[in-house]
């Protein structure tokens, strides 16, 4: 376990330059016009999720700000074969270029052939389609937060939280004993989050704390499935033992929360997005942590990577962040006390 994680100082370290505070303006692109196109974006579903809801505003505000842009935007409501209508359908009314937060990612490497068959670049956001088929077709890009950072953030806000609570741990044995509400399986974004938040707690340099899996399972992302998830684990006689619940998004920590309090147990619950209900439930107390997941950023840079495709212009022109084997990261942020009323601002 130790050999894994003996770089993780150093990539720990790369994390915390000039990422600590928000600063929408540096990723806002709107002061660069766009090329003049036509592109279509669908995005997995708006009615439950308050991140791709977001993401779908953010799109919406580009349309809006850009004249030079057309923008054909759609909402699939988690199901794969209406987001490929929607597509097929952009397509026919002029879309060069699309971006797809995909509705099931095990439908992901059939997308990327079929749209790189056909010539038609494809911005994949949030959801990694395979990063196979990423690779080896030339119109195909994917943005996204840079999940193993988010993990990073989310482990070192447990262990620091930890320190300032003694008395989270319950057996006094020196050890976390946590919880894991994991996204939806062979999500690459979500096995990322779980991997560098479980090693940055036994890792970090000077804070690290040996730990101890209790319980790990799928919340898919969604609140009831993770109410679901958790009222099952309650009545379970190992759930005494669980110090620490970490989720891989904030709805899933926010439905760990509900249950938690429905049972009158008063468990940390850590999660990952920024969304404004959870800045809330941290402010009150009722979540111990979250940690921004710039939707805004990652929306605008998909949109204007997708439409600098459509007009045959370089795809990071205009873009403020770099790209590695067709991926663009965008760091996520630190939420902490002294910085909430900035991130409860730009929500």
């Amino acid at each position: 376990m130790k050999n894994q994680w003996i770089y993780l100082p150093v990539f720990i370290g790369t994390f915390f330059i000039g990422a600590c505070t928000p600063n929408p303006e540096k990723n806002d692109s709107s002061n660069v016009p766009f090329p003049q196109s036509t592109i279509g974006a669908s995005v997995s579903s708006i009615e439950t999720n308050p991140f791709f809801q977001g993401m779908y505003k953010s799109m919406e505000n580009v349309g809006k700000e850009q004249s030079n842009l057309t923008l054909l935007l759609d909402s699939a409501a988690n199901q794969q074969d209406k987001q490929n209508t929607q597509l097929d359908g952009m397509i026919e009314r002029g879309a060069k270029a699309l971006v797809v937060n995909l509705a099931d990612v095990g439908f992901g490497a059939e997308m990327v052939k079929k749209y790189c068959d056909k010539k038609i670049p494809v911005v994949y956001i949030n959801r990694s389609p395979n990063e196979k088929s990423l690779a080896a077709c030339d119109t195909a890009y994917f943005v996204d937060g840079d999940a193993a950072q988010a993990g990073v953030l989310q482990g070192l806000q447990v262990l620091k939280a930890w320190q300032a609570n003694p008395q989270w741990d319950k057996n006094k044995d020196g050890k976390i004993q946590y919880a894991m509400i994991e996204g939806i399986p062979n999500h690459a974004g979500a096995m990322a989050r779980t991997k560098w938040s479980v090693g940055t707690m036994e890792n970090y340099p000077s804070l690290g704390v040996p730990v101890q899996k209790v319980l790990q399972d799928y919340g898919m992302f969604q609140a009831q499935a993770t109410k679901e998830l958790m009222t099952k684990w309650v009545a379970q006689p190992e759930f005494a033992n669980v110090e620490v619940i970490l989720a891989n998004n904030d709805t899933m920590a926010l439905g760990a929360v509900e249950i938690l309090q429905q049972n009158n147990q008063k468990i940390p619950v850590f999660g990952i997005d920024g969304s404004k209900a959870a800045l809330e439930a941290f402010n009150s107390g009722s979540m111990a942590g979250t940690v921004f997941n710039d939707f805004d950023a990652q929306s605008r840079t998909a949109v204007r990577m997708a439409a600098n495709l459509a007009a045959g212009k370089p795809v990071l022109e205009g873009v403020p962040y770099e790209m590695e084997y067709k991926v663009v990261k965008v760091p996520y942020q630190d939420i902490h006390s002294d910085n909430i009323k900035d991130f409860m601002a730009i929500q």
